[in-house]
């Protein structure tokens, strides 16, 4: 008895936090539908808003659990569970919807087929990485936090699909660049064209062995202040200038650079490896 008083509550600061990232998930996904039901391809753009704000949820219920130090294999899982709807069907179906939904009004005849499988992929790769994870850290101290992993974690992959969206409905409104009708057009459907494939190379990536950072940590551990401080300001103009295209940026730049890094000590291995 003695010890099961010591556990931390159920309804801990920090497992509110996680279930408010669970239902931006779900609200995603109903927006997503309510899209397509009531004609109004603008609750798409709030869907992925939604999955925003499920991102800083996701960031903080770590953060909130190790300065109250209430973390607790059930948190652990349900922050997992949470995960895996929000970032690891929402994103998928959020994006795959607007595909076929808006496809046809610019033109495009993607394959019916590849828009089932894709998002199917990525949800399954990003429930294996997320138990890859629990099975890989089910013995470390839960009060410490990660910081690198080992394949692109579900939030870092569902970045890119939640950016294609917002720069879909955010390119015509951009403020420091006046983008040309035309321009617009071309830009919305190359977005609708690459998601599918985007959906499966993401979800190779997730199960990949190719390290990747903790953004949040590698934004706030630094020996010297000043340039974290720096860091933050120049995140935060760009978020402030133009959300949607520094969303993007920040997106394809988290995803491509490890494996980029990476390429060369795995060719070098597999070079060696031959000879």
């Amino acid at each position: 008895m003695e010890q099961e008083s010591r556990q931390p509550p159920v309804l801990s600061p920090q497992n509110l936090v996680t279930l408010g990232n669970l239902a931006c998930g779900v609200g995603a996904i109903l927006l997503a539908t309510s899209a397509i039901l009531t004609e109004d391809p603008q609750r798409f753009y709030h869907g992925a808003l939604w999955l925003v704000l499920a991102t800083f949820l996701d960031a903080v219920d770590g953060k909130l659990a190790r300065l109250t130090g209430t973390a607790s294999p059930l948190g652990a899982q349900l922050d997992s569970l949470a995960d895996a709807v929000t970032f690891g069907v929402a994103p998928a179906v959020l994006a795959s919807a607007m595909v076929q939904y808006l496809g046809p009004e610019y033109g495009l005849k993607i394959h019916p087929r590849l828009l089932i499988i894709a998002p199917i992929i990525y949800s399954c790769c990003a429930v294996l990485r997320l138990a890859r994870f629990n099975v890989d850290h089910e013995s470390e101290d839960l009060r410490k936090d990660n910081a690198k992993f080992i394949g692109l974690p579900t939030p870092g992959a569902a970045a890119l699909p939640i950016a294609f969206v917002l720069l879909f409905f955010g390119i015509e409104d951009m403020m420091l660049v006046t983008v040309p009708e035309e321009t617009i057009g071309l830009i919305r459907t190359w977005v609708l064209r690459l998601i599918p494939v985007s959906l499966i190379g993401l979800a190779l990536l997730m199960v990949s062995r190719v390290p990747y950072p903790h953004f949040f940590a590698w934004m706030t551990r630094s020996r010297q202040p000043v340039k974290t401080l720096a860091k933050f300001v120049v995140l935060a103009g760009l978020l402030f200038l133009e959300p949607e295209f520094a969303l993007m940026l920040m997106a394809l730049l988290f995803v491509l650079v490890p494996p980029l890094r990476s390429l060369p000590t795995l060719l070098r291995t597999k070079s060696s490896s031959a000879s």
